[in-house]
């Protein structure tokens, strides 16, 4: 088949939606067939980037015309390089898009909604629905697409109070690069956080934002601390240094590390000569040797499905996550982590305590999260969308 892997950005920017979409085209490319990544950013500034499958970026005339000429550069791409289906990541613009060009070519389109493109949370400000103009042309999205493939429960809801049509719908959750975490990945990850020796890593990974609830691990802290005073918090991402002054206000310093964004390993990715290249894939590092994983999401809809939850469980790290879609479609509680409830930081502190505590119980889910883990394999996960893909194109 020839496919179309649709972004509106791509490598090396760094975000879930860029991660999935460079998994699901390696394996695509790897079972046989002709996959590209269309729409990418930094034509010019990227284009001595090279990956195991074509990414096709395009010049941009700065903030003049931006959908027109991403729609143009798509039909061109379609008729001249071909497309027996497009998989647009996100709604909006690239499924709004993708639906323009369907309506020109009759390519079928499938789309990958991958959270804030979908889903509301109206207390917070979160979702591009809450804008109407926005919210117009995901609608459109959602009726021109063929299919839509949802990576969690509530997307697949959100997905389907828009759909006119029954079994538009098909679950696909995301995947996880399980080889990544088959080896240690070595590293002085206590010198590189500057950490004691004898520090207990508590860990948790994703850009800032209220949603994520980092705020209420960070003052779960104290009583964590209370009865293990060798436990720190390290949070990954970038904006976390909007943590600081509640850090500094908690008496936390020290015990809390920001480590800001790390670098996502692209040795992984391509071959090549550049420094860059060479970097030690620290996240791996810092996640091999950490002792918990904790997911705080706030609401429901605060996350999709975590592609850092999914690479905690790979590195068998037991995770202590929020009682919400995404979160609970893959922790079993009791038996891979514990859920705990959203928001409350006692009970946040009670679960990690509790698996700080037991090394038995660690050790038990430790194993587990390995096993639930190597399910989700990016192998398993383009499998099912090229079924999707056929079903599409069969019509």
């Amino acid at each position: 088949m020839k496919i179309v892997l649709y972004v509106n950005s791509f490598l090396p920017s760094t975000g879930g939606r860029e991660v999935v979409v460079h998994y699901l085209a390696r394996e695509l490319k790897r079972l046989g067939h002709q996959v590209r990544v269309v729409g990418a950013s930094g034509w010019w500034s990227n284009r001595k980037l090279k990956f195991d499958y074509p990414v096709h970026r395009y010049p941009m005339l700065g903030k003049f015309f931006p959908r027109q000429l991403r729609f143009l550069q798509l039909l061109f791409d379609v008729l001249f390089y071909g497309a027996d289906v497009i998989n647009a990541h996100a709604t909006f613009p690239a499924g709004y898009l993708a639906g323009l060009v369907k309506s020109v070519t009759r390519t079928p389109v499938v789309i990958t909604p991958h959270g804030e493109d979908i889903l509301m949370i109206p207390e917070i400000g979160f979702g591009d629905r809450l804008d109407p103009e926005k919210n117009g042309k995901i609608e459109y999205a959602i009726r021109k697409a063929d299919r839509i493939s949802a990576i969690s429960e509530t997307i697949r809801e959100a997905a389907e109070e828009l759909c006119e049509e029954q079994g538009k719908v098909v679950p696909i959750v995301n995947g996880v690069d399980n080889e990544r975490f088959e080896r240690e990945v070595p590293g002085p990850v206590h010198e590189w956080l500057d950490l004691p020796q004898d520090s207990r890593i508590i860990l948790s990974v994703g850009n800032y934002h209220p949603r994520k609830g980092q705020e209420v691990i960070v003052r779960a802290m104290p009583r964590i601390l209370q009865s293990h005073p060798e436990a720190r918090l390290v949070i990954v991402g970038q904006r976390s240094e909007a943590l600081a002054p509640l850090i500094e206000e908690s008496g936390l310093v020290g015990k809390v590390i920001l480590t800001g964004k790390l670098q996502f390993p692209f040795s992984s990715l391509w071959g090549g000569d550049t420094d860059t290249h060479q970097e030690p894939d620290r996240l791996a590092a810092i996640y091999q040797q950490s002792e918990i994983y904790v997911s705080a999401g706030m609401n429901e809809g605060a996350e999709g499905l975590s592609l850092a939850l999914l690479d905690a469980m790979a590195a068998g790290l037991p995770v202590v996550a929020t009682d919400i879609s995404g979160n609970r479609d893959v922790v079993k509680d009791g038996v891979n982590g514990l859920l705990v409830r959203p928001g409350d930081e006692e009970d946040l502190a009670q679960a990690i305590g509790r698996v700080l505590g037991d090394r038995t119980l660690q050790g038990r889910m430790r194993e587990q999260a390995v096993t639930d883990a190597s399910s989700f394999s990016w192998n398993s996960i383009a499998r099912q969308y090229l079924a999707l893909y056929e079903s599409v194109c069969s019509g």
